[in-house]
């Protein structure tokens, strides 16, 4: 899996590090010290998000990426990877040093320094990390964590996981795995005054490709618009498409999809015929 930092010394974006690592993730794990590693989740702030850190755009390896005006409201569902020992003590796109062990991330359009909640949606395991840095540049990757992170939501092993990623801030209820995967109320809580604490879900998540994971290309007001869309679906071979009523507004969405395979072959088809927005979601 090939990943890209970038460094922000006035210039936006250089270049500084270009490296290779096993296509089962950033998994060096001989060169990693367990031990090292935090346990307990970073502990949100306020903090400034200069505009050096946070430009309107920018572009990578041919692609441009939009930078949020604000993460209020951010909460989206796609696949983690993680990053460890061949970039520790590299200059993040912050300015500070990598550290694996630390509860940190790495993201493309969330303003920096930021905070969010990672829910794995395949053992419902939480982690709350600060982001400090741009990435990854692999296609269909929406955050990379840090070893720590990883580590601490069961996903260093394979490398990658389906994830639910949630901007938070210190005012923030930290939701339950249970109400992320349920779309349900989020219960009062008070302030986080330390490292939050994520309750033990008396029913974990268990997202399952073929079953719980779909696609949705975008949604629409206008039926005309999804029948456009469905054609073009047709046109490049995508038959498994379903549209769902959701208030106004039609989704379009495609699957369920089999594998981590899949997924990477229809998001990198949908983005050839047009589809930049598409995104995964998952449905249990």
């Amino acid at each position: 899996m090939n990943h890209i930092r970038l460094s922000l010394n006035g210039l936006w974006p250089v270049v500084v590090l270009l490296a290779t690592a096993l296509l089962s993730g950033c998994s060096s794990v001989n060169r990693v010290n367990p031990g090292e590693a935090a346990t307990t989740n970073a502990v949100p702030r306020f903090e400034p998000q200069p505009s050096r850190l946070n430009p309107s755009s920018y572009s990578v390896l041919g692609r441009t990426y939009h930078v949020l005006g604000s993460n209020d409201g951010y909460d989206a569902q796609g696949v983690a990877s993680w990053y460890g020992p061949n970039f520790q003590s590299k200059p993040t796109s912050s300015g500070e040093r990598y550290n694996m062990y630390a509860m940190t991330a790495a993201h493309k359009t969330l303003r920096i320094p930021s905070y969010v909640l990672v829910t794995n949606m395949e053992n419902g395991k939480q982690v709350v990390v600060r982001v400090n840095d741009r990435g990854p540049f692999v296609s269909n990757r929406i955050i990379d964590l840090s070893y720590a992170a990883a580590k601490k939501i069961g996903m260093i092993g394979r490398g990658t996981a389906m994830v639910d990623v949630r901007s938070i801030t210190p005012d923030s209820p930290i939701p339950t795995s249970q109400t992320i995967v349920s779309g349900a109320p989020t219960l009062p809580a008070e302030p986080v005054a330390s490292a939050p604490a994520i309750s033990a879900a008396a029913s974990l998540p268990h997202a399952v490709w073929g079953q719980d994971v779909f696609i949705q290309v975008g949604a629409f007001g206008e039926m005309g618009h999804v029948i456009s869309v469905q054609q073009r679906l047709a046109q490049a071979g995508i038959t498994a498409v379903s549209v769902t009523p959701f208030g106004a507004l039609n989704r379009v969405r495609v699957g369920p999809v089999a594998s981590l395979a899949d997924y990477d072959r229809l998001m990198d088809q949908l983005r050839t015929i047009g589809f930049d927005n598409a995104q995964m979601v998952v449905e249990q």
